[in-house]
């Protein structure tokens, strides 16, 4: 695939995930599959709001790399994580 669509794949996923962490932080539960509450289970809550983080940093690393401004984050991933068998 084209850089610049998997960097629009992306921008889409981080604009649900940014919604979700700001209404995380609003109501004080995290929702990803389970609903985790921020004073029944904070490790899982803060966990679920840092997985959507991620999401917009990997949206951001894969626009600039779709306008040629760093390398693949993709690749890099790879090669940080074993190889599949």
């Amino acid at each position: 695939m084209r850089p610049g669509t998997i960097a629009l794949v992306f921008w889409v996923l981080s604009a649900f995930a940014f919604y979700g962490i700001l209404n995380g932080l609003r109501t004080g539960h995290a929702q990803a599959v389970f609903v985790y509450w921020r004073d029944r289970n904070p490790g899982m809550y803060w966990m679920t709001i840092l997985g959507k983080a991620l999401v917009i940093g990997l949206a951001i690393a894969e626009t600039l790399y779709a306008f040629g401004l760093t390398g693949d984050p993709i690749a890099a991933l790879r090669s940080i994580l074993p190889p599949d068998r």
